[in-house]
């Protein structure tokens, strides 16, 4: 995969943006654009092997920085824009990384070899655009084998006089201490192992060595703390395995020291056949795992583990092909096959939702993140060492929605004092009232307390439209003072306004005010 990152798209189509909505009140015209790029990691190892997001690297993956752009209008997120609103590329260090978005889309991904067939990955880009959503969009930058600095730039134009505003944000790769560790990968003496009571006599355990490397690609020794983890994950081969290592024996994890960068220990099955899924984890905050993981590295592995040499057709069970897995949550699950000969190489040609991917070696892992859950079918192919084929499609259920953004709720012209009431835009009697609020934030509602009963809240979502519905009359004619409320399951942000109902043209005598208002 390493020659996969030198040849670069110059341009990638709209699609990945942040989540949320958005859009400014009236007079939103007036103010200023401005923007801001940020990135989460300042800092990220050197990508020695080349690794690709997502692919073989479990739960927490070293080598990403996730950018985020935010612009606005004054105070306030500038309108929502689906085509082209920000525009990002790398400014220099070229050979240290490159961009990438991860939404799973067909145009956003290459297909590359992988054993008789191939596989769909992640595409790397130099230039990309992003629309915008509630102001804002997030994309990815991928450390590559060269340590440097990637300066990345991003820029918006405001619609209005074309000026462009533009913003930077730099990402230094080999930033770690060469004490610490920026890999973790193993090698094993044999590609699979019997089960404990298999019939054939095969080994039931299998020796594994760990290779902690740093940001230079040289091995990390501990400091005289145990520095690597090793744990046993809940799989079909799972139950009654059991690690060893320097006399300890666990089926949950054990804690060892590396030396001279390999820390080594052994792996015996229990009577279950199937994957055996093991995870390794480092510390590259500083190598020591005895006062807690404060920024891990964590690394899968599967062993398949057999009853005996095959002697049937290879083939994926009816158990494996329907999984479910929870929005936003981490997922991992080793798939298995009854018959042929192990190893096994598995690849699809589907993409899975979201945050999720298959590794060569039959690992579905990630945090799914999509906004519609759901079915997703997925066609599975796997191969065995003879050469046997076998294809399934299976189904990943994607259940949960994922959390709510926290509401916003800004009125245009207002200060962010919540004890002085904001006047909000008038209305002539004989004529219906009808005003719009906005809001970023998902599953925004709003609420009215203190309003006159003929003004209802008739729009919800980010935007909260309130109308009168019939025309108003000289009874109607006051000050009113209200309280607006923006909320969802995350939060709830309440404003006080007071609008007026005139009579400009003197066609009203005087009335007794309805209740609620002030003369």
């Amino acid at each position: 995969m390493r020659n996969l990152l030198k040849p670069l798209v110059l341009v990638a189509p709209l699609l990945l943006a942040a989540c949320g909505g958005g859009g400014g009140s009236g007079g939103e015209a007036q103010l200023q654009y401005s923007i801001k790029l940020t990135s989460s990691k300042t800092t990220v190892p050197v990508n020695v092997g080349s690794s690709l997001p997502g692919y073989s690297n479990g739960d927490y993956y070293p080598y990403m920085s996730t950018l985020y752009i935010q612009a606005n209008a004054g105070s306030n997120p500038i309108p929502n824009q689906e085509d082209g609103a920000f525009s990002c590329n790398i400014t220099s260090g070229l050979d240290s990384g490159a961009l990438y978005y991860l939404d799973g889309k067909d145009e956003h991904t290459v297909e590359i070899p992988s054993g008789t067939g191939t596989v769909k990955v992640p595409g790397a880009y130099r230039n990309i655009t992003l629309g915008s959503n509630a102001g804002g969009a997030s994309f990815h930058i991928i450390s590559h084998d060269i340590a440097g600095e990637v300066t990345v730039q991003c820029s918006v134009t405001d619609p209005r006089d074309n000026k462009v505003y533009t913003d930077r944000a730099t990402v230094k790769v080999g930033g770690g201490s060469t004490a610490t560790p920026a890999t973790v990968t193993l090698t094993k003496d044999a590609s699979y192992v019997g089960s404990r009571d298999n019939v054939n006599n095969i080994p039931n355990s299998v020796v594994v060595q760990a290779i902690l490397k740093n940001d230079n690609d040289q091995p990390v020794s501990s400091s005289g703390n145990a520095n690597l983890q090793v744990s046993i994950v809940p799989n079909a081969a799972s139950d009654g395995a059991r690690l060893l290592a320097g006399g300890q024996t666990n089926s949950g994890s054990i804690q060892i020291s590396t030396v001279n960068g390999v820390g080594q220990f052994s792996v015996a099955s229990g009577p279950a056949s199937g994957s055996l899924l093991l995870r390794l984890t480092v510390d590259r905050a500083d190598n020591d795992l005895t006062n807690g993981i404060q920024q891990p590295i964590t690394q899968y592995a599967v062993i398949p583990v057999v009853h005996a040499i095959a002697s049937s057709a290879l083939s994926i069970p009816e158990s494996e092909l329907a999984q479910t897995v929870q929005n936003a949550e981490p997922y991992s699950h080793a798939l298995v096959v009854e018959g042929g000969v192990a190893p096994f190489l598995w690849s699809t040609t589907s993409t899975l939702p979201t945050g999720l991917s298959l590794s060569s070696d039959g690992l579905i892992s990630g945090t799914p993140n999509v906004k519609g859950p759901g079915a997703y079918t997925v066609v599975l192919n796997v191969r065995d060492a003879n050469g046997a084929t076998a294809r399934q499609t299976l189904v990943l259920t994607v259940v949960g929605n994922l959390p709510d953004n926290p509401v916003a709720f800004t009125i245009n012209g207002c200060t962010g004092s919540s004890t002085s009431p904001c006047p909000i835009a008038s209305v002539e009697v004989g004529t219906s009232y009808t005003y719009t609020f906005s809001a970023t934030g998902d599953n925004v509602t709003w609420v009215l307390e203190g309003a006159p009963s003929w003004l209802q809240v008739v729009g919800q979502g980010t935007t909260g439209r309130i109308a009168s519905g019939a025309p108003l009359t000289c009874a109607d004619v006051a000050t009113y003072r209200m309280f607006v409320t923006a909320k969802n399951a995350t939060n709830s942000v309440s404003r006080e306004v007071t609008f007026r109902v005139t009579d400009t043209a003197g066609t009203c005598t005087p009335t007794t005010p309805t209740p609620g208002a002030t003369s």
